[in-house]
């Protein structure tokens, strides 16, 4: 799982070996919980489009788990995250807030 240049079959979680039992947590967290939605079966050339569906805060919260690594995902997802930083969008303020703003002259 977020894995790039290593051997398949053993249980690792972001290029780090893990517990088998660690990896089917991870593994629900992430296909079962943040990214239920993501169509991660797909071939290499679909997957960048995928990815970019995925929002900040379900990155955020990818990144919230222990063994998670920036740069292997980014290896993994060919493109830089951007998580940090003050700009956000007006959709982005209504979904942190949970309401609507109307802007007013």
């Amino acid at each position: 799982m977020f894995c790039k240049g290593i051997n398949k079959g053993e249980s690792m979680a972001f290029n780090k070996q893990i517990s088998e039992e660690r990896f089917v947590e991870i593994k629900e967290l992430i296909r079962g919980d943040i990214l239920e939605d993501l169509k991660l079966e797909l071939n290499e050339k679909e997957w960048s489009n995928e990815w970019k569906k995925v929002t900040k805060e379900q990155w955020v919260r990818i990144l919230e788990i222990p063994e998670a690594d920036k740069e292997v995902i980014e290896s993994i997802i060919g493109f830089e995250l951007e998580l940090n930083g003050e700009e956000m969008t007006m959709e982005e303020v209504c979904k942190e807030l949970g309401r609507t703003i109307k802007i007013k002259k």
